[in-house]
């Protein structure tokens, strides 16, 4: 039977645990290595919803590409999702930064959604900017529908700078502060999500048109990834999506 050491063992030779960005907690975050697997759920992020269906599945490990433990705990409420798991005996692994920017992890599969041609990495910023050319010239307005229709999204955030896009830079997630980086190299139009205020007000000042797509609605497509990747490894392990893995937000 499969342990979870083997399955994390597989995730690192995708996206291996020490090319994490340094802030970032990646790995296995509850359980142990040893213990056996015969359903896994994967996700985006680990709610409390994702543990009730894990619990209810009978599946001994979630899989997420958030962390179930990003900031230090100081106290482990009763209520709180990680005590939760602990009780029902539920392992989390997580592969987060180090799956960005994975050959084929996130911000490739994000790029490759959307139609980005010969996207390669922006400067310094660790291969989690990639910039990439369209078939097409667009105007903000068809590139904006673009997305909404690659990604299956209702809506999103649109600035529009007013001129041609040709050249896209592309980060999956919260990808606001990597703006200069696509200003400096040369980018048209930025495609992420998460971005704040002050990161369209810099957009506007130096003429970059700025689509916010939504942080889930950019990344929830490696869930399926990962499903492909892991079945035929083991072939004795079930993987599934969870069903409560879907965007929080509501556009109303």
């Amino acid at each position: 039977m499969s342990t979870i050491g083997e399955i994390r063992a597989a995730i690192d030779q995708w996206a291996p645990s020490e090319t994490a960005e340094s802030y970032d907690n990646v790995g296995l975050l509850i359980g142990d290595d040893f213990l056996e697997v015969t359903r896994c759920l994967v996700t985006l992020d680990v709610t409390q919803a994702v543990c009730d269906e894990a619990a209810g599945w009978g599946a001994e490990l979630v899989l997420s590409h958030h962390p179930v433990i990003f900031d230090p705990l100081k106290r482990i409420s009763s209520r709180s999702t990680v005590y939760q798991l602990i009780q029902a005996g539920i392992s989390v692994l997580s592969a987060h930064t180090n799956l960005d920017k994975a050959k084929n992890g996130v911000n490739d599969t994000l790029i490759q959604r959307l139609g980005v041609k010969s996207a390669v990495p922006v400067g310094d910023t660790d291969d989690c900017l990639l910039m990439g050319t369209l078939d097409n010239m667009m105007t903000a307005n068809e590139l904006a529908e673009m997305v909404k229709e690659k990604l299956k999204i209702p809506a999103l955030r649109l600035y529009d700078a007013g001129f041609p896009i040709e050249t896209v830079a592309v980060c999956c997630g919260a990808g606001g502060s990597f703006l200069m980086d696509a200003v400096n190299a040369g980018a048209d139009a930025m495609i992420t999500g998460d971005v704040k205020h002050n990161t369209v007000v810099d957009a506007a000042d130096y003429g970059l048109t700025l689509i916010d797509a939504g942080h889930f609605e950019t990344e929830h497509l490696i869930v399926e990834k990962l499903i492909e990747y892991l079945t035929p490894l083991f072939p004795d392990v079930e993987f599934a999506r969870a069903k409560s893995c879907k965007p929080l937000f509501q556009t109303v």
